[in-house]
Order: structure tokens, then sequence, then C-alpha cells
């Protein structure tokens, strides 16, 4: 009884035209004759795909595979979590975006070999690698780069990257940017610790760009400016009193930007204390600044006697020879100016030679 019922039991995992048991099992069921181990192998794949032909194989296999696709779902999830928050430039015509009411640059920054440099830059680039950042206009639905409204209004305001803008502007290129819908205080901090980590706004620019912050209601002090941009209440404090100064005080420099936190306090406090006299002396020296520095232009304001200049200017000329002929001059003012004329026409190439030749001069 117990031989055919290993018989049987061996019957179950033997394919068809194996040898059947009675020629593989010994006379005893104690010691019975072991399969070659060709046939145990197809004992073995005929009993794995029978169980899988069952209801609970299927099932095994099922989950298995279900336990496979949940794993590399999830594992998908956590790269696409990576990119949350990621933000994504897109082109977009510059003439769609205008700069914001916060711009703290002063013109003079769009202009001058720097920003000439720049433009030359993005013109060989194709448009500014570094992409700007813009916040939208209008939140309506499909409002977007990708679908401009049909009268051509400004879509998106500029919260930093005012230079590239304008270079793309200028040369004709579409502008590189970000766009992120944030609110006015959002948009003033960015704005405001970008450019502090890229080309330093002077004093006055900075001192502006924090005056209309106040009159507009966006902050409710100095010291709730400050907290907010994490500045020095102290240098916020210098940078609004420039800002502050008379307009007549201002135009008695070259340029704003030759105003120094330093000179804050004693302006204002000439200014205090004699107003007058102070704005007298602005006109005076209305003008000047061709002829004196920005230090004794603050002499004279502050009616110590300084203005007239320090030294004498002396202007000089040299000729530019080439082949010992006359091609041009040199001239050296009493700043430090130098004046270059050349007399020789240049077409566009040769401008461009000659401008790249005189930036990579300069920059050394």
């Amino acid at each position: 009884m117990g031989k055919k019922l290993l018989q049987k039991a061996i019957m179950i995992g033997i394919p068809k035209g194996q040898p059947q048991p009675s020629a593989i099992v010994g006379r005893g069921l104690d010691s019975p004759t072991p399969l070659p181990s060709s046939l145990a192998d197809n004992n073995a794949q005929a009993n794995a795909n029978t169980r899988t032909k069952t209801a609970p194989g299927q099932m095994l296999g099922f989950m298995r595979e279900q336990s496979s696709a949940i794993k590399e779902v999830e594992s998908l999830k956590e790269r696409l979590a990576e990119f949350k928050d990621a933000q994504v430039a897109k082109l977009i015509d510059p003439k769609l975006i205008v700069p914001s009411v916060w711009a703290n640059r002063h013109e003079s920054n769009f202009g001058g070999p720097e920003f000439a440099e720049l433009k030359a830059e993005l013109l060989s680039a194709g448009g500014n690698i570094q992409p700007i950042k813009v916040r939208p206009l209008h939140q309506e639905a499909g409002v977007g780069p990708s679908n401009p409204p049909a009268d051509g209004s400004p879509m998106f305001e500029i919260i930093f990257g005012h230079r590239r803008h304008r270079a793309c502007l200028e040369l004709g290129l579409p502008v590189l940017a970000m766009i992120e819908p944030i609110d006015a205080q959002t948009l003033f901090v960015q704005m405001e610790r970008e450019n502090r980590s890229r080309k330093n706004l002077s004093a006055w620019e900075q001192g502006m760009m924090y005056a209309r912050a106040l009159d507009q209601g966006l902050y409710a002090s100095n010291r709730q400016l400050a907290a907010a941009i994490g500045r020095d209440l102290g240098d916020v404090g210098k940078a609004l009193a420039l800002a502050r100064l008379p307009a007549a005080v201002v135009n008695a420099f070259a340029s704003p930007l030759d105003l120094q936190y330093r000179w804050a306090k004693p302006l204002s406090e000439a200014q205090q204390k004699d107003p007058e006299g102070v704005i007298a002396r602005a006109e005076a020296l209305r003008g000047k600044a061709s002829i004196l520095s920005a230090k004794e232009i603050l002499a004279g304001l502050m009616g110590d006697g300084l203005a007239t200049p320090t030294s004498k200017p002396t202007w000089t000329e040299r000729t530019i020879l080439v082949n010992e002929q006359t091609v041009g001059s040199m001239s050296e003012g009493p700043r430090g100016t130098t004046n270059i004329r050349l007399d020789k026409p240049l077409n566009a190439a040769r401008q461009e030679e000659l401008l790249k030749l005189l930036q990579e001069f300069l920059a050394k």
C-alpha cells in the first residue's frame, strides 16, 4: 500500500514520456533509488508550472508583479518630489514685460561700457543664459507666455533682471524668464537681495528703492523694512537720508551714484541747519562737476570754501599715428577721464573689433 502511494506521488511531477515510477523505485520503501538529476530538474519545473496554474499560484504571481510596480511608482514619486518647487524658464517677448514699480537701477546703468559688454555677450549667446524673474500682471485664465493677449499689453512685471531685460529688448531677442506669482512684499525682498548679490547698487539707488517702498505703504517703518530685507537699520537710514536730499543737492554731482553712505549724516545735518544756504551753494556748484571731484562738490555744499578745484586742471592731447600719419588723438581730462577721437572711418565689423579690444584692455 505504501509503495503504491509513493508511486502515485512521484507521478504527479513526472511529465509525459518520462520513465514510470516502477522503473526508478527500488524494491523497498526505505531505500528508493535516487532520481537522475535531469529527471529531478524536469520534475521541479513541472511542479512550478503546475503551481502557477492554480488559483493560489496565480494570485501569488500577481502580487509579486504588483509589488514591483508599486515600488517603481513610489520611486518615480520620490524623483518627482525633487522638482516640486522647481521653476521652469520660458522664452518671452520682452515687450510683454515691464520694469517693476520698485525698480532701483539708475538710467546710467543702461549705458556705458559695462552695458555694451552685456549686450555683446547676450548677442553672441543668442539671449540671456541666466534667466530673469517675473510675476504675472494678470491672473485671468489663459493668460501666459504661450497665450499673449491680443492687444499686446504687458503681461509680466520684473522681479529681478532689469539690465538683462533691457539688453534683450534693445537687441530684439526673446528673454528667458522664470515666472512666479508673488505679492508685492515678496517681490521687493527678492529684488533687493538679488540685486545686492550682483552688481552692487549705489547708496542713492538703494535709498530711492527704500523711499518708494515706505512712501507707498509697503512697509510701515524703517525698522520693519530693514527686518524684511535683512539689512542693518543704520544702513537703511543712511540710504534713505541720501534719497531724501533736495534735487538741487543731488544734481550738483556729476551723477547721483557718486553719493556715498558716509556723506548722509553731514549732508543731512547741513540741510537741517542751513537749508537755504545748502540750496544756494548747490545751485552755484551745478555744472562744475566736470572740473570738480565728488569730494570737492561735497566740500562746497558744506561751505568749506572748496568750491574751486584744489589743483588747476591740465589737458594734454596725444596724437595717434599709423604709418607716420595722424589718424586721431587721445586726450586726458582733469579727473582722469580719457577721450579717444578717430578720424579714420570704420565699418561695422571694424567697430565691433575695436570695441572688443577696448573692453578686453579695460577688463585687465
